[in-house]
């Protein structure tokens, strides 16, 4: 049985619980909020980061999202159908032809 022998001051609060205040502002036509650098460092956040904003009972939670990277195309399609690339249905590799230019195209 482990036992903490450190003098109650000492102790260590419990990780995970950061509080903050901050203005929502005009940003635009829209408006925004500025997180600081402790907020973007506890949420391992950077520049350019993608996060989901959930809204429940009157709160709103902001979380990262871990995109998926993909180092292809193949990959890509594969996981937007869910299937092998050899199991998607492709309608025709021919290309088609839509007729002469009209108008003023550049070819």
């Amino acid at each position: 049985m482990k036992t903490n022998l450190m003098p109650k001051d000492q102790q260590r609060k419990p990780i995970g619980i950061f509080a903050a205040k901050t203005t929502i502002r005009r940003w635009g036509n829209s408006q925004g909020i500025r997180l600081s650098k402790e907020i973007l460092s506890q949420m391992d956040l950077k520049e350019d980061d993608t996060v989901g904003i959930n809204i429940c009972d009157g709160k709103m939670t902001i979380e990262k999202v871990n995109k998926p990277k993909y180092t292809n195309l193949q990959e890509r399609l594969e996981a937007f159908y869910k299937r092998p690339i050899e199991e998607i249905y492709v309608e025709s590799t021919e290309e088609a032809d839509v007729g002469n230019p009209v108008g003023n195209e550049q070819w």
